[in-house]
């Protein structure tokens, strides 16, 4: 249009140019030259002024009018209908409506911009109206027309503007803006290359160029969201900050295809390091809750739909925006070579307009290249979008899951939220060939944590590199029909190549497959060996197996890696025949077109056919690695799939399966009516049940206490558990409604958070913090002495399985949970039994019969029937899991029950129940005491938090972590890589210089002088005869380059994965042995979830994705350096434009580098909450479901990955960022060597070399810095791996000059302690002060002190779990310092309420190194009662099956608390020691067994010194002496007879305060004259 406005103006100043032939009705010019391609077909643009200025502007306005007129007019309901279902795939599945509340956009609200559009468009109507007055004054017919069009459209865009203001960009109007501001370019184009410039023609037509660019930016300026999806969106004038979500959400159209909106964030990285709060949030549109809300919407509406297609569904805009983009890809990304192809051509016709025709498609191929770098930047972000939502879905999926999860018969607690609502059925196994677990059975920690860094990465990845597998065909069918254009029937030698490499992949395929799931099973159990070894580290530090127990992680890791061998040699192959593929059909089809065809290869058709085999690869590539990877994920989400198909509990059981409207049963009903139970077992295990629980028909009064009792394995902790609904109901039914929060849930083994002991207590309650109901909780619980020890109070944090804490801490610290909570049922798992007597009473009086039980339904398991009995309303005994007596108080009092009931169960001492974990007991010493000296585990609680938040290191990566990778890949390795790439970059630049001189070969004799001559000298290439007359030697030169290049590809792959696998084995293995042998102080303050964090994400990287980066890296400097090289030797004008494009680059780097570098290192550190949360939640889920506080931990969990993914979404921002600035760069630098190349004059060989290679070093300078960046952040894995290199370590396992004799220590051995001094850290107090004393051969030695006396630190000493800091001590005459831990550990024994099992066999947890007989277990299981009491469960269960050695049990297991101390007590046995430390060893057995289990350890210990840490003083009045602690120093030190008549002794007072009627009658009896 703008042409009529020019002509009206310049028509008889300039009668030929093309405007004014169309103004007199000849068709114009145009102004690209004919060039005749290879073909013979002649290019023309006809009408091109037509269809600029008139065509396009009336198309876009006629478009736009046709949108508001259809939006407009009413259509029937089944139409609408029909649309929108139509429609549904092409809309964005997250809308404004599914979050919580969004806003309007204070950002449109810009009048100014409406005006400009307004007043811009108006003046474009009135001079289009003028000129429309003027073409019919002189009576120009086609003039007026074009100007009444102009006219019309630019009044609509005005009138259109002035009645609707927009509040997004007006894209209609927008494109009829660019398409008039298309249409003046074009115009002053003309005028400034026409044979004559007229300057008042030029400066109109500028003028309207800029009045329609002005439009174009101010419309482009608009926000493109009207309303916002939360009220903290980042405005552009905001700093970067977590008080912001990403600023995505406000950007307008030119921000957002530029990513300028990151620019915040690096004025951060530039002037310090990023940290957390420097980060943006995530968008609403993205943050897990809303987006998995959404996906339980829409299971809720589809019931029968599978999670995949769920996914598909909510991923679809992506997705199909995705293939749209991609296919602007793959149809325009040919349009370079043909670029290439008629440069080329032009560059050897002689004619004057060959020239144009150059220039002219040099001009095409930028556009090419720049619309790639938009289309690329907005397809990353919509795949990236895709990626994330369907990562983040799949993770709170399998959340999601575990909080319905039961017991097994093994009782493992396995994964955390679809882990919230999963059945627990991972305990016990199903058992393949030769007794080794099958994967499919159910999942356990190390499984789940594969699921979510493993196949959840798999399955969502397949969703970001979706298009690439159906575009894929798309190129190769575009590929094939060019070459068959540019060389005939010869292009099929291609196909049929293609086709070879295609059958010979897909048995290599298959195989592949194949050795990938047998990799993961592997990983699986790599995984869980690690889990199992650092969750008992501290057990195994004390029996001196943690060395050969981490022999079993390395035997699985090497099992692992026995697998990735077999994949990487797969891969090598199959990368080998694909890279070589394009040679290998190239060499075929050059072949077929010289030899057979006898065609000249001149340098336009060869270059151009390698582009083309070029171009051939990628989709050649993705394809196969397209359908592995599909193949692959079809494996992840089988996995994920199998693991979401396991049994959940009953609905009622969970919260967040139950309707809260609807309650189950009603609130006052608490009981089973003829019910059943047995512990869930595997999918496919038909091992028969171990124990039945019931039939139980039982009523519990409201309002009430009930009491639970009967001997040890009767079902008193599983009758609590079944009430909860963890337990598989094989008939009746559960009555308990759990709906509103009602229960709260106290198990003998007391759960806590890894929170403060406030936060623990108060626990999520429905009234929060309440400072009366706190205070008056505490005082019923007896804490207050407790936390007067701590300096933080109840604000001191609680270590990773309450490692900061006493036993009875933690079991009142539960119970104030219960007692805090608004539950009207409370069930308590015997918390008597981790107190003494005097504290059990308070218990019993202020706890369960205070005003804090009143009209609260109480359910109490216990021995301390006597204690218990006069405040309680119902007593059921069970035995083998039957109820043996129920009923109220007084009716079996009347019935004469009640006294066979006391006497049969009561106990004077604290005996505990089967609760499925350790339980320490109160130290009753502390009755005399006030206060007590914190040691050294309460002097890291005095600091108030005990665990500190995981190191991030700032800045670059030390060249210290590169060096230890190269070191354990191997340096010579590394050499020869490098040596190998080298070569490989020789050979391509080779390969291309041949290919010029072929093609050049054809062409004049002088052809082959070039700027390179007085470089290398005399070419060789010139002996060879001319390819027109014998072709053969050309292409044996060209079969050598390529074998040549395929051998060096497949030599460099090859060493690239052996290093890889080679620092792999060498980094786990060394930070393996680095962490076992750190001292345990190392894992009281190390949380276990940050642990594995680097045994999985990080480890993981450096199987896979360091050695990519890092070759890459490699790749990337050589194409950079040898392309410059190439370039600047052939073109050297080239150079201070190259200089300055590529100061450019690095200018733009060091912001995007710093930000990149410390968003990953947060990304990192962020990963370990996650898995630590899931950790702690796995192991506390019953008390999770009970308190109905599934949903907070869902919140939680949201919470932390949101937190992760920001820093990965921004990442990925800022990624975005450079690649924009990076890719429109690269086509700067094409297209200015291709005009310098052009000035030159330079062969059409050399100018297609130069050509080339500046793509190459586009690419290079592209992708090094960001390759560069991915290296150093791959690196920082390395990093973190390195921390753990440098960890503490304890002494030498073995010092082989000292090791101790076979039989050491003999039971004619002594114990003698010189001037013993131990303090926990240098800059800590004496915990034990210059202690000396000696116990005589065969002693039995009781140790008993207030809490922080020293007690256990002088067990721990003994073992040197902490090293003396002075001082001696003597086991049989050797100094324990002086030998190997290992040695020492290994001959000493310590048995303790802290029992460690692990998932295996009985026999295996008896004797795992298989060091005695079957004979030998079962002689010591005898000896222990375990065979009976076993025996009698399967007989109750109904199994005619006896017990076996290979028995399944679990590291929890529903053993009870018991059996597990009798399995530990027969391990001990099992080894013969003559030194033995107890530690409440049978605390958790009943009093008859009790007895019995006594009786054997006098008979096994009888030869050995047996020391005893008392926490009850009734335990050790008859051993031969007793040694008093008191604040590190020994008080007193003689036998008990002498002890408790000593006036005044400390002895003689902690007897006296206890409440045991055996120890008061033992003072009695001292005391008599």
């Amino acid at each position: 249009m703008s042409s009529s406005l020019r002509t009206a103006q310049l028509a008889f100043a300039v009668p030929d140019a093309p405007w004014a032939a169309l103004a007199d009705g000849r068709p114009p010019t145009s102004v690209v030259a004919d060039a005749e391609p290879p073909g013979g077909h002649q290019v023309q643009i006809p009408h091109l002024d037509l269809v600029l200025t008139t065509i396009l502007p009336a198309a876009a306005i006629l478009l736009t009018l046709g949108a508001d007129v259809l939006s407009r007019l009413p259509y029937p309901r089944l139409l609408r209908r029909a649309a929108c279902t139509l429609s549904s795939p092409f809309r964005d599945f997250f809308t404004l409506a599914d979050l919580e509340a969004p806003v309007p956009c204070p950002l449109h609200r810009a009048p100014w911009k409406a005006r400009v559009l307004v007043l811009g468009s108006a003046l474009q109507s009135i001079v289009w109206l003028a000129v429309l007055v003027y073409r019919e004054e002189v009576g120009d017919l086609e003039g007026s027309v074009e100007a009444g069009v102009a006219f019309l459209a630019w009044t609509y865009a005005f009138a259109r503007v002035l009645a609707r203001p927009p509040a997004t960009p007006p894209y209609l109007l927008l494109g009829f803006y660019v398409t008039c501001a298309l249409a003046a370019l074009h115009d002053v184009a003309l005028d400034l290359f026409g044979d004559s410039v007229d300057y008042g023609a030029l400066v109109l037509c500028g003028g309207q160029l800029c009045l329609a660019g002005l439009l174009v930016w101010v419309a482009g300026t608009y926000p493109l969201r009207a309303e916002w999806p939360a009220d903290n969106v980042a405005k552009p004038s905001d700093p970067s900050s977590n008080k912001y979500s990403v600023p995505e959400d406000s950007v307008n159209l030119w921000t957002w295809s530029t990513f300028s909106f990151v620019e915040p964030l690096f004025k951060i990285s530039n002037s310090r390091t990023v940290n957390e709060e420097d980060v943006w949030t995530l968008s609403p549109f993205f943050t897990h809750k809303n987006i998995f809300t959404k996906y339980l919407r829409y299971v809720s509406e589809y019931p029968t739909h599978s999670l995949l297609r769920y996914l598909l569904v909510s991923s679809s805009l992506d997705l199909i925006l995705d293939v749209t983009l991609e296919s602007w890809s793959a149809v325009v990304g040919f349009v370079p070579p043909y670029a290439l192809q008629r440069i080329l051509t032009a560059l050897s016709d002689p004619s004057p307009n060959a020239r144009n025709t150059a220039y002219f498609f040099a001009f095409v191929a930028f556009l090419a290249n720049l619309s790639f770098a938009q289309v690329d930047v907005n397809k990353g972000w919509f795949t990236r979008r895709a990626y994330e939502r369907t990562r983040g879905q799949l993770f709170c999926a399998l959340h999601y899951k575990h909080v319905s999860l039961t017991r097994t018969e093994s009782g493992l607690l396995t994964s955390a939220f679809r882990a919230l609502k999963r059945r627990d059925v991972s305990g016990k196994h199903a058992q393949g060939p030769g007794g080794s677990e099958e994967d499919e059975g159910s999942a356990d920690l190390g499984k789940i944590v594969n699921l979510m860094q493993g196949d959840a990465y798999a399955v969502s990845g397949r969703f970001w590199q979706f298009a690439g597998f159906f575009l894929a065909p798309v190129r190769l069918t575009i590929a094939l029909v060019y070459l068959y254009r540019l060389l005939g029937w010869s292009a099929f030698t291609a196909v049929g190549v293609t086709v070879l490499v295609y059958l010979l992949n897909l048995p290599l395929g298959r195989y592949d497959v194949y050795l990938m799931r047998e990799n993961w099973r592997a990983s699986d159990r790599r995984m869980n060996a690690v889990n199992e070894l650092f969750q008992n580290i501290r057990f195994l530090k004390f029996y001196g197996w943690e060395l050969r127990w981490s022999q079993r992680v390395k035997q699985a890791r090497d099992d692992e890696l026995g697998w990735r061998v077999k994949v990487n040699i797969v891969d090598v192959i199959i990368t080998f025949i694909w890279h070589w593929m394009p040679s290998a059909t190239a060499l075929a089809s050059f072949v077929c077109y010289t030899v057979i065809a006898g065609e000249q290869l001149t340098v336009a058709t060869a270059f151009t056919a390698i582009a083309l085999f070029n171009q051939l690869q990628t989709p050649m590539l993705q394809l196969p690695e397209q359908m592995f990877a599909l193949l692959h994920a079809y494996i992840s989400m089988q996995r994920i799939q199998s693991f979401l198909d396991e049994p959940e509990v009953p609905d009622w059981a969970s919260s967040l399966k139950r309707d809260p409207q609807t309650p189950t049963t009603p609130a006052a009903q608490i009981g089973f009516d003829d019910a059943s139970f047995v512990w869930d077992a595997a999918p496919g295990d038909r091992t028969p049940a171990r124990f039945t629980l019931g039939p139980l028909n039982i009523r519990f009064p409201p309002g009430k206490l009930s009491l639970v009792s009967g001997p040890t394995g009767s079902g008193k902790s599983a009758l609590l558990v079944a009430l909860l609904g963890e337990m598989h109901c094989l008939a009746g039914k559960v009555v308990l409604n759990k709906a509103g929060h009602q229960v709260a849930y106290c198990a003998q083994n007391p759960w806590l958070e890894h929170a403060t002991i406030r936060d623990n207590i108060v626990f999520g309650a429905g009234y929060g913090f309440d400072e009366g109901r706190y205070q008056a909780v505490i005082e019923s619980c007896a804490l207050q002495r407790d936390l007067d020890m701590f300096a933080a109070g109840d604000m001191t944090e609680i270590g990773e399985k309450g490692i900061t804490l006493s036993g009875g801490q933690r079991a009142r610290i539960a119970l104030a949970r219960a007692l805090y909570s608004q539950a009207k049922v409370i069930l308590l798992d015997d918390p008597l039994a981790a107190v003494d007597l005097h504290t059990a009473n308070h218990l019993v009086r202020k706890a369960l019969s205070g005003d804090l039980a009143r009209d609260r339904t109480i359910i109490l398991v216990t021995h301390h029937v006597t204690l218990c009995v006069s405040v309680a309303a119902h007593i059921v005994e069970l035995q083998s899991g039957a109820v043996k007596r129920s009923g109220s108080t007084a009716e079996l009092r009347e019935q004469g029950e009640l006294d066979k009931f006391v006497e049969a169960e009561d106990v004077v001492d604290d005996t505990g129940t089967e609760a499925s974990s350790h339980t320490e007991v109160e130290n009753e010493a502390d009755l005399t005491a006030a206060k007590a000296n914190g040691n050294g585990a309460t002097a890291l609680a005095d600091l108030g938090k005990l665990v500190d938040d995981e190191a991030r290191a700032e800045g670059r990566v030390s060249a210290r972590t590169y060096w230890t990778y190269i070191r354990a890949a191997g340096v010579l390795f590394w050499v020869f890589t490098f040596l190998f790439m080298l070569l490989m970059r020789f050979i391509e630049v080779s390969f291309r210089f041949f290919i010029a001189k072929w093609g050049e070969a054809y062409e004049q004799s002088d052809a082959s002088d070039g700027p390179l001559t007085s470089i290398i000298g005399h070419n060789p290439l010139d002996r060879l005869p001319p390819p027109n007359q014998d072709v053969r030697p050309w292409l044996m030169i060209y079969l050598y380059i390529s074998i040549a290049s395929a051998l060096t590809v497949l030599f460099s792959i090859s060493l690239g994965y052996y290093s890889s696998l080679q620092a792999s084995r060498t980094l786990f293995s060394a930070m393996l042995r680095r962490l076992v042998r750190a001292p345990s102080r190392f894992f009281d303050t190390t949380p276990v979830g940050r642990i594995l964090n680097r045994f999985t994400a990080d480890i993981n990287t450096v199987d896979n994705a360091l050695h990519v980066s890092a070759r890459s890296a490699l790749s990337g400097t050589l194409n950079f350096v040898i392309s410059f090289t190439v370039i600047i030797s052939v073109v050297p004008s080239f150079a201070p434009c190259a200089l300055f494009i590529a100061w450019l680059y690095v200018r733009l780097a060091p912001s995007y580098v710093r930000a990149s570098r410390d968003l990953r290192r947060l990304e990192s550190i962020s990963l370990s909450p996650a898995f630590a949360g899931f950790d702690e939640l796995l192991r506390g889920l019953p008390h999770v479901r009970a308190f109905g506080m599934e949903r907070r931990y869902q919140d939680r969990f949201y919470e932390r990955v949101d937190r992760f993914q920001s820093f990965d979404h921004v990442y990925w921002l800022i990624a975005g960022w450079l690649n924009w600035r990076y890719d429109c760069l690269g086509s700067v630098v094409v297209f200015m060597t291709t005009l310098f190349a052009l000035w030159s004059g330079v062969s059409s060989g050399y100018a297609a070399l130069v050509i080339v290679q500046a793509a190459m070093f586009a690419d290079a300078s592209r992708t090094l810095v960001r390759v560069l960046a991915q290296v150093e952040l791959d690196f920082n894995s390395v990093e973190r791996i390195v921390e753990y290199l440098n960890v503490p370590q304890e002494a030498a396992a073995v010092v082989e000059s000292k090791r101790p004799p076979a039989a050491w220590p003999t039971s004619n051995g002594d114990l003698v302690v010189e001037d013993l001094t131990v303090r926990y850290a240098p800059h800590l107090p004496d915990v034990l002060k210059q202690l000396s004393f000696r116990v005589n051969p065969t002693e039995k030695i009781g140790v008993v002190g207030r809490t922080g006396s020293g007690k256990s630190t002088l067990a721990m000493s003994l073992l040197r779990i902490v090293e003396p800091a002075g001082g001696h001590i003597f086991v049989d005459g050797i100094d324990i310092t002086t030998i190997g831990l290992e040695d020492l550990r290994s001959r000493l024994t310590i048995i303790s309420q802290d029992v460690s099992l692990f998932t295996g066999t009985l026999r295996s947890n008896l004797d795992p190194f298989d060091e005695h007989t079957d004979e030998e277990c079962w002689d010591v299981l005898e000896r222990c009662h375990l065979k009976t009491i076993l025996n009698n469960s399967l007989d109750r269960s109904g199994s005619t099956e006896q017990v076996r050695l290979d028995m399944p049990i679990s590291q929890t297991g529903s053993l009870s608390a018991g059996e597990r101390q009798l399995v530990a007590m027969a391990r001990a046995i099992l080894r013969h020691s003559n030194v033995v430390i107890l530690d409440e060893a049978t605390s958790q057995i009943d009093s008859d067994l009790d007895d019995q289990i006594q009786r054997t350890i006098r008979e096994e210990f009888a030869g050995a010194i047996v020391i005893t840490i008392a926490h009850r003083l009734k335990t050790v009045l008859d051993y031969d002496r007793i040694m008093v602690l008191g604040a590190g120093d020994i008080l007193e030190f003689d036998t008990p007879h002498e002890l408790l008549r000593t006036p005044g002794g400390v002895f003689r007072d902690m007897c006296r305060a206890s409440a045991d009627r055996r120890v008061h009658q033992a003072v009695s009896e001292a005391c008599a004259p």
